[in-house]
Parts: structure tokens; C-alpha cells; sequence
């Protein structure tokens, strides 16, 4: 099954390929876990965030 996502026309042709393959491992790998933030959320905000939720599902079991 092939699905299509439209992506942002701010976003640079990098970007788009990049969340591409980050879809594609996501869902050959586990299961997705995906969810909107602010555009102007800084890379320290966006690394803390990870780590915790990376932290809190290990702490469950359910890491890949």
C-alpha cells in the first residue's frame, strides 16, 4: 500500500526526504509514534522531549 503525505511548502527538498526516510524505518521497525510541535521549537527543546519520551518507553518495555 503506498500512502501520499503532503508536505509544507516551506520545507526544503532535504527535509521532506529526511522525514521520508525516518516514516519509512518507523514503519519497517515498530511502529510509529507521531506527533505535531510548534515550528519554533528550538533543537534543545526537541532533544529533551526525545530523550524523555525515548526514556519512558524503555522504562515500559515497549523500546524497539
Amino acid at each position: 500500500m503506498t500512502i501520499e503525505i503532503s508536505i509544507p511548502d516551506e520545507w526544503t527538498p532535504g527535509r521532506a526526504i529526511a522525514f521520508r526516510a525516518l516514516l519509512q524505518q518507523a514503519m519497517h521497525g515498530g511502529q510509529p509514534l507521531v506527533t505535531a510541535i510548534r515550528a519554533d521549537a528550538t533543537p534543545d527543546e526537541l532533544r529533551d522531549i526525545y530523550e524523555r519520551v525515548g526514556a519512558l518507553l524503555h522504562d515500559a518495555g515497549m523500546a524497539a
